[in-house]
C-alpha cells in the first residue's frame, strides 16, 4: 500500500543517450515507487528501469520506432528503488525515448 500521506509525483522522460540517465534524483531515506509509466521510442532500443547504477528493476523493455510501452496506474506500484537510490533509465543505444513516470516517495 502507498504510504499514508504520500502524494503522486510526476517526471518527464526525455532521454537520447545510451547508458544510464537519472529520471528522478535519490531522496535520502526514501524509496521511489513507480505507479505508472509510458515510454515511446523513436527507433529500436531496449530500455531498463534501474535502482541507482546497479540494480535492474525491470527486464529489458524492447521499443521499436513509434512503439509505446505503458504500465497503467497501479496503487500498489509496479516497482520501487532501494531507499536513497535514484530512479534510472538505461538505454541500449542512443535513441530518443520520451514519456512520463508517475511515482511516490515512500519510507
Amino acid at each position: 500500500m502507498p504510504a499514508v500521506g504520500s502524494v503522486a509525483r510526476y517526471a518527464a522522460v526525455d532521454v537520447a543517450t545510451s547508458g544510464d540517465t537519472t529520471l528522478v534524483a535519490a531522496v535520502a531515506g526514501k524509496c521511489l515507487r513507480v505507479l505508472a509509466f509510458l515510454l515511446v521510442g523513436a527507433g529500436a532500443v531496449v530500455a531498463t528501469f534501474k535502482s541507482g547504477a546497479a540494480t535492474a528493476l525491470t527486464g529489458g523493455l524492447t521499443l521499436a520506432a513509434s512503439t509505446v510501452v505503458a504500465a497503467p496506474f497501479s496503487p500498489e506500484g509496479w516497482f520501487e528503488t532501494a531507499a536513497g537510490e535514484a530512479l534510472v533509465l538505461n538505454l541500449s543505444a542512443a535513441v530518443s525515448v520520451d514519456g512520463a513516470v508517475v511515482y511516490q516517495e515512500v519510507a
